[in-house]
């Protein structure tokens, strides 16, 4: 917990409610002698549960991963991340879903790949949801709506080219609540 919280800049308070809040979720089990580990979420065909329940774990980790990673990005993460928008932005405006998927989920993997942290890139790997249940989801939104979530992922890379830690979390916070508001519209819809 100490490191952790050093890590992220928190006081153990805060992070031990946050582990708290995770593991009620399900997503971290504490075993007593052994420590606290991400527990493996179920793969296979995810239900609309499942994947709210990964936007919710994306919304509670990830802003804190993207805020720790913008204070120690270098230069040529940026230049790769950077490569990244342009593909994304390009898939999304020709419909190609798997590409535009395979974009955000290298964009989020590979900002966190600065860190160096096996544990947290399982967390990341973890709470994102599948790209095949992204692909039909992503397909199911407006262009409108698409376009404002490729917004939020420019405003996190902005955020991180200027080391703007803060900013990083709340674009980061505001994509995820993004997806959540879709994801929630889209149920009272079907």
């Amino acid at each position: 917990e100490r490191v952790l919280a050093e890590e992220f800049s928190v006081n153990r308070t805060t992070l031990r409610a946050a582990l708290s809040a995770l593991a009620g979720r399900g997503i971290l089990e504490t075993i007593h002698g052994s420590g606290t580990r991400v527990r493996a979420l179920p793969s296979g065909q995810s239900s609309i549960n499942d994947m709210a329940d990964k936007v919710e774990a994306s919304l509670l980790i990830i802003p804190s991963i993207m805020r720790a990673c913008s204070l120690i990005i270098k230069p040529s993460q940026i230049l790769s991340l950077e490569r990244i928008l342009p593909i994304a932005g390009t898939a999304l405006r020709n419909g190609d879903s798997k590409t535009y998927v395979q974009a955000y989920l290298q964009f989020f993997m590979e900002a966190t790949r600065v860190i160096g942290s096996n544990s947290i890139n399982a967390a990341l790997s973890a709470c994102l949801p599948e790209a095949k249940n992204l692909m039909r989801m992503f397909d199911s939104y407006s262009l409108h709506d698409n376009e404002m979530l490729f917004s939020q992922l420019a405003r996190i890379l902005s955020a991180m080219r200027h080391a703007d830690a803060e900013e990083a979390a709340q674009a980061t916070q505001g994509y995820f609540s993004t997806l959540k508001e879709l994801m929630n519209k889209q149920n009272l819809s079907a």
